[in-house]
């Protein structure tokens, strides 16, 4: 007798939609679910809002980041910075079953600086019960859109993002954006007004370096040069607009510090693969078929 071929199941699946509460907390979820994979089912994108973590709960995976693959066990959890291209899959001998979030906060970015997680994004825990059970109170908050549960769903991610920075405790110690005062304050400075107009002077002055060591430290923290950090902050930033709002392409350029829309729209594509426009109906189109699957 033949062997049934497995299905994925998506045991849950929530689309949580940005409202007038998501502004006042310090993390957003936008997405979350529990599901079952086959032995093909395969997520390859180039880039979409967000930080995703995915929790292993049984069997076995892979997680690419750009060009980088990493293998995820039972009872580790993978983030993926997912504004970078992206893929994740099951092991086909051992299709793993996973807990999901794509959360978006503004410190995110830094905090996965801080951790090391372009290099390393892939953690494991001596109790992942733990870890179980903070996926397990963020779900039972998703049906409800309220000021209390957008605030206890801030408190939960705080908790998750807490655990890691402690699995990673000594790591994050050490680190050029903890340790270097002035790229702090550097750092502080263009998340408050990354709109502005910026140069390798105004680095400099807030940094308080000279310009090599500017490029060096750039260089050994983010592996990227001054100014492309910023336009990738910039675009991420771009990103969260387009979902988040109704905004013009041409208003959301000049918000996120372009004065020329065209300029934007190019470097835009150019990082996502996408047009603002494209990626605006994309990622409106996916939200549509979550919350239809959801009814």
């Amino acid at each position: 007798m033949q062997k049934q071929k497995q299905r994925t199941r998506a045991i849950a699946n929530w689309y949580r939609a940005s409202d007038e509460f998501s502004t006042l907390m310090n993390y957003r979820i936008l997405r979350a679910g529990h599901i079952e994979t086959a032995a093909d089912f395969h997520v390859h994108r180039q880039s979409v809002v967000g930080h995703e973590l995915l929790f292993c709960l049984r069997g076995a995976g892979f997680i690419r980041i750009e060009d980088r693959l990493y293998p995820v066990r039972e009872g580790q959890l993978a983030w993926l910075p997912v504004r970078w291209p992206h893929e994740h899959y099951p092991d086909k001998q051992s299709p793993w079953e996973i807990l999901w979030l794509r959360i978006e906060g503004s410190k995110l970015n830094n905090i996965m600086q801080i951790m090391d997680v372009p290099q390393r994004p892939v953690f494991q825990f001596e109790q992942p019960e733990k870890i179980v059970e903070i996926y397990h109170h963020i779900f039972d908050q998703m049906n409800s859109y309220t000021l209390v549960t957008d605030a206890h769903c801030d408190m939960l991610c705080s908790q998750l993002i807490f655990t890691l920075l402690e699995n990673r405790s000594h790591d994050a110690a050490q680190s050029q954006v903890i340790t270097h005062r002035g790229l702090g304050k550097l750092l502080y400075q263009i998340h408050s007004h990354y709109n502005d107009d910026w140069d390798i002077e105004k680095f400099m002055h807030y940094c308080q370096v000279s310009k090599s060591q500017l490029f060096r430290l750039f260089q050994s923290t983010f592996n990227q040069s001054p100014l492309k950090w910023l336009k990738n902050y910039r675009l991420s930033q771009a990103r969260r607009l387009l979902v988040e709002t109704q905004e013009s392409i041409s208003r959301i350029a000049v918000q996120v510090g372009y004065n020329d829309p065209l300029h934007f729209s190019r470097d835009f594509h150019r990082a996502v693969g996408l047009s603002p426009s494209a990626f605006r109906k994309q990622e409106q189109l996916e939200g549509a078929q979550q919350k239809k699957g959801d009814a």
